[in-house]
């Protein structure tokens, strides 16, 4: 058996600071490995299989180190080596959303040549035939950040990357390892999944069931072009998609599709949205991998089953601590707001809350900016990225500064006013506009019109005065509680509100 190892480890790749770092791969039965860097050296003996695992000592932030492997007969080498700090970037589309479509790309490609921002895709192959078949030869390497490498990004990923590393100035590395449209049983085993969500499985029996000829309905999607992740950019339709159309043409274009979309869509045992299948094919493949933590994007394709999401996600990521060995921060992105075919939205952003109350070292970061009321995937992925970093900065760097979104804290009535107070606003909580956006005041289960108050903000309140006293014994105020919305509420970080709702 020749030496090899894990496809993480290549020319340019970044190394995680001050923690053990894993090393690992294949070789021949029962032979010495010997791993060096930095002056340091770790070895082992591969097993019966030829399988082995190295840990080098934790070392500090680094640029050019050279990385070798060696056993009786071969050498391994890797040039270029960082050290610094590594993030996973996970989810599905909205993550894998590349920087090749996103909003402020030309602004970017001047300013975004950093040797010290790298980036590793791990290849979406959802099956082992797909791998035989198709070339994911644009996946699967170490990227420096250049201006003609930055499209392959994911946008969210970059903007990360971008002012993580401008605050600490160290190398920053993301890995890859997300799809489009996958559910949240998609990156968990079997066991979990029957756990917190077994609907999931349920579901995808009843699916293989009726699909009849398992084998024919394989090579269909196998054959299509349309289901073909391996080159991205190829594919002209997706591709005009992604960069964005008028709505009506949107629509068209996907009545155009369907048939294709029908074939795609069936979730087999080749399918990527299988339950567990990314997790076997890039989970699996990529831990033990030492990284500092997750930033993920993901939640849109669990709208089937949204009252499990808190679940799924909870065994998610306890999973995927218990597989790294480490309490890995996980920073999540909110739901975009979105109309079209998005009304399981706001109970998944409910659920996306109980997550970072039911476990540590989980944080949540608004979007009520930045979506769109027909397009899933939102163009503009700089404030998402930003603000996953400065929670990042805050929470696990242990930077001194505002890094949370304003939280609704209570309300009480004032006169003819209802005062609601916010945490994490810092004193500077402000409309941009003349009207608080997404905002609307029930009397009991009656909409109370928006010209009969107006709402502003004082401090670390926001007042809403009626015109006519407060309307009923029971008053609810809701906020950003719709499938789409534009918030306009910040604190004085620029930090979106989050949706609430609160009894006055």
């Amino acid at each position: 058996m020749v030496l090899t190892v894990s496809e993480l480890f290549g020319n340019g790749m970044v190394l995680q600071r001050e923690r053990e770092i894993s090393v690992w791969g294949t070789a021949e039965k029962h032979v010495k490995i010997t791993v060096d860097f930095q002056g340091r050296t770790a070895e082992t003996v591969s097993d019966g299989e030829g399988k082995w695992r190295v840990k080098l000592p934790p070392m500090p932030a680094s640029r050019g180190g050279v990385l070798t492997v060696r056993d009786r007969k071969e050498t391994v080498t890797f040039e270029n080596v960082a050290v610094g700090e590594v993030w996973l970037a996970g989810g599905q589309s909205n993550m894998e959303f590349y920087m090749r479509y996103d909003k402020d790309l030309k602004a970017q490609l001047p300013e975004c040549e950093n040797p010290d921002i790298r980036f590793f895709d791990y290849p979406r192959v959802p099956c082992e035939k797909a791998g035989e078949r198709r070339d994911y030869s644009a996946f699967g390497w170490w990227r420096t950040c250049t201006p003609e490498n930055l499209q392959w990004f994911s946008a969210v990923g970059y903007y990360f990357a971008r002012d993580l590393q401008r605050a600490l100035g160290v190398p920053v590395g993301i890995v890859g390892c997300n799809c489009g449209g996958t559910r949240s049983c998609c990156w968990m085993d079997e066991e979990t999944i029957r756990e917190c969500g077994p609907e999931w499985l349920e579901d995808y029996e009843k699916g293989v069931a009726e699909i009849g000829d398992l084998a024919a309905a394989e090579e269909q999607y196998l054959s299509l072009a349309f289901t073909d992740n391996s080159n991205p950019f190829e594919n002209a339709i997706l591709d005009k998609f992604m960069y964005g159309i008028p709505q009506e043409e949107m629509a068209a274009g996907l009545a155009g599709m369907e048939e294709n979309m029908l074939v795609g869509n069936r979730i087999g045992p080749w399918h990527e949205w299988r339950p567990a299948g990314l997790y076997r094919r890039m989970v699996e493949h990529i831990c033990p991998f030492t990284l500092r933590g997750v930033i993920w994007y993901q939640g849109e394709s669990d709208e089937t089953h949204p009252d499990r999401y808190a679940d799924m996600m909870c065994g998610l990521i306890g999973l995927w601590r218990r597989r790294w060995g480490a309490e890995m921060p996980f920073i999540m992105a909110q739901l975009a707001p979105y109309e079209t075919g998005g009304q399981a939205y706001p109970a998944l952003r409910e659920r996306q809350v109980e997550v970072t109350e039911r476990m540590e070292q989980v944080w949540l970061v608004p979007t009520g900016d930045v979506g769109s009321d027909y397009d899933i995937h939102p163009k503009e992925k700089q404030p998402i990225g930003v603000r996953m970093a400065l929670s990042a900065r805050g929470h696990v760097y242990g930077e001194k500064l505002l890094c949370d979104a304003p939280v609704c804290a209570g309300a009480s009535r004032d006169g003819n006013s209802a005062v609601l107070r916010f945490g994490n606003a810092a004193g500077g909580l402000t409309v941009k506009g003349n009207r608080v956006q997404a905002l609307e005041v029930l009397a009991g289960d009656s909409a109370v019109p928006p010209e009969s108050w107006t709402a502003e903000a004082e401090g670390d309140a926001l007042r809403i005065r009626f015109r006519d006293g407060i309307p009923a014994e029971k008053v609810t105020v809701r906020f950003a509680k719709t499938p789409y919305f534009e918030v306009n509420l910040y604190n004085a970080a620029g930090i979106p509100a989050f949706p609430f709702a609160a009894e006055v």
